[in-house]
């Protein structure tokens, strides 16, 4: 039998580059993964982005070797979620599954 874990989110190469760009200059422990959820709730929520630790309320997943936790209570929010980077100005991206 073959399983296959399914990854929620992706990232653009520019929030790859991004993204590991931050994590060496802020020379983050092994530990240290992307977390990704959101803030606040329903229709005013948004979505967040920072670096933390694992808890026992997240799944882990690799994204472009890339380490992301997401809470358990948010991860149906984030399912197909694309995260860009905008070099110009508005920073990541966050474009969810139309």
């Amino acid at each position: 039998m073959i399983t296959q874990e399914i990854v929620p989110i992706s990232f653009t190469q520019s929030a790859q580059e991004q993204i590991r760009a931050i994590i060496e200059d802020k020379k983050l422990p092994e530990f240290y993964g992307l977390r990704v959820g959101l803030k606040g709730a329903a229709c005013g929520a948004s979505f967040l982005l920072g670096f933390d630790t694992r808890t026992d309320h997240d799944d882990q997943f690799t994204v472009a070797n890339i380490p992301v936790y997401v809470d358990r209570r948010h991860l149906m929010y984030v399912i197909g979620l694309t995260i860009d980077f905008d070099a110009q100005g508005e920073g990541f991206v966050f474009q969810p599954k139309a």
